[in-house]
């Protein structure tokens, strides 16, 4: 944690620390606001992804000065739909794909901290590609203590409850949505809890033989290292509001699992878009394996429907053994995952193969 910290002020990029008194310890960057860092008592890792370029002080005076979207990792939070507000052109796709710089890194600011509760705002201006217009936007982001829902569980826990609202600008009718995006070190297994047999659409990308499977009330993705790009996205009437992710520590036979719960509205109006034709929306819930390039994570990503402006969620992360690991897993996912926690790659329900499956 303090390397992180110092090695963003030598940059004039200075996060913000936050304790709880559960022991949690928060890093809050307000350059691209970020939620950077996420520790339990003590001397420990982060549960979160951060940018392999911000290990040392040179590298990341290399990372702030480079040209491009300044991913440092961590929680985030964009706006959706993606199609409208990062493809210049829709029939180009990649080539003309760009992060904004009005969203991400933003004019993110320290609007309010207290001992318990640290506030960022942004207040920006977005253009929208397939609207052809221009929209005033203002997102604000809480962060304050959660509840860890497995006390005395023989844990380590950190957690934190994220508040983030969305204002526009009186008088619009531009349907936009708040998407959160979380972080994760590469390597582990993404389970998502569904209200029943779901088969994810592929968004881009492919899943390999054995990655991605199904099973009645579960999809489990084992994120392998190597491969293609890829994502996936699920619609709400399938999701129950939580989904985890399970990744083996440095010491071996230690785990993290870091859970996320979010609100679904199985009636709301998800605006995110499939990226080809016919640009089918209503997507609540995607995930995202980045294999290629410099920096390489998971990402475990959640969007609020349109109308929404206040939106809650609450991340429990847990470290420790594989069979305490297992039982939180069970508990807080309804997922038996005792098989992957000693073998990730081992096949359980159906697989998809597939490049683009259909709900």
């Amino acid at each position: 944690m303090q390397r992180l910290l110092d090695n963003l002020t030598q940059i004039g990029k200075p996060p913000v620390p936050l304790a709880f008194p559960d022991g949690t310890r928060l890093l809050v960057l307000p350059f691209g606001g970020r939620l950077l860092g996420l520790f339990p008592p003590g001397p420990a890792e982060n549960f979160l992804w951060t940018n392999p370029a911000l290990a040392t002080r040179e590298s990341t005076a290399a990372w702030s000065s480079r040209v491009g979207w300044p991913n440092s990792g961590g929680d985030r939070t964009w706006l959706a739909p993606e199609i409208d507000l990062f493809f210049g052109d829709l029939n180009r796709s990649w080539e003309t794909y760009a992060v904004p710089p009005a969203l991400d890194p933003g004019y993110w600011t320290l609007s309010s901290a207290t001992a318990t509760e640290l506030c960022l705002t942004n207040s920006t201006r977005l253009w929208l590609h397939r609207s052809g217009c221009a929209i005033n936007v203002r997102l604000c982001k809480s962060y304050r203590a959660a509840v860890n829902p497995l006390a005395r569980s023989g844990l380590q826990y950190a957690g934190y409850t994220q508040v983030t609202t969305l204002e526009l600008e009186s008088g619009t009718n531009v349907p936009l949505g708040i998407w959160n995006l979380l972080q994760l070190p590469q390597g582990g297994t993404l389970l998502i809890p569904t209200r029943t047999a779901t088969r994810p659409q592929l968004v881009f990308g492919k899943s390999a033989a054995d990655e991605l499977t199904v099973a009645t009330g579960l999809v489990r993705w084992n994120m392998a290292v190597t491969g293609q790009d890829t994502k996936i996205a699920i619609k709400a009437q399938s999701l129950t509001g939580r989904a985890g992710y399970l990744h083996e520590t440095a010491t071996l036979g230690i785990w993290d699992l870091v859970v996320r719960e979010f609100a679904v509205d199985p009636g709301g109006h998800y605006v995110d878009a499939l990226w080809e034709p016919p640009h089918e929306n209503g997507w609540c819930f995607q995930a995202c394996c980045v294999r290629n390039g410099p920096a390489k994570f998971n990402e475990l990503e959640y969007h609020a429907p349109v109308g929404c402006r206040q939106d809650e969620s609450h991340v429990w992360a847990f470290r420790g053994p594989a069979n305490l690991i297992a039982e939180a897993a069970v508990k807080l996912l309804g997922a038996e995952v005792d098989p992957i926690l000693y073998d990730p790659q081992t096949p359980h329900g159906d697989n998809l193969t597939t490049e683009r499956t259909l709900l």
